[in-house]
């Protein structure tokens, strides 16, 4: 199974691309436009890749959304969790590159990928709730 974990940096989008052994096989950096983001979710819809992405990225980050429009499996880890992780592994305030990639492994953890949420349509980040 390939994840691709995504974490913002200053430069821009950081993706990174894990196999099912938790080794990386691509990382970059994304322009901060929406067809980078298409671009990005039509090669994970394409290779059949999950993207992992934090919860509180959701609002102001759109790749969750085309991503999931593509018919990708969107995984969405919440705050107490990624928080936690990225205290134990010691990036926090590494290189996104480093939060990217734990991102990315979680899914092939069984206990861990426990704890994400899917990204349904309902959650779309955009929408406000009324009630």
């Amino acid at each position: 199974m390939t994840a691709c974990g995504v974490w913002m940096g200053r430069r821009g989008l950081v993706a990174v691309f894990v196999d099912g052994s938790g080794r990386t096989r691509l990382t970059f950096t994304l322009a901060r436009t929406n067809e980078a983001r298409w671009g990005l979710a039509q090669r994970l819809a394409a290779i059949g890749a999950d993207l992992v992405i934090d919860e509180a990225h959701l609002p102001n980050e759109s790749i969750a959304l085309a991503a999931h429009c593509a018919g990708v499996r969107v995984w969405v880890v919440g705050p107490p969790l990624i928080e936690s992780l990225r205290y134990a592994a010691g990036v926090t305030r590494g290189p996104p590159r480093a939060s990217a990639a734990l991102l990315a492994r979680l899914v092939a953890i069984p206990w861990l990928r426990s704890h994400l949420r899917r990204l349904d349509p309902g959650d779309d980040p955009r929408q406000v709730q009324l009630l």
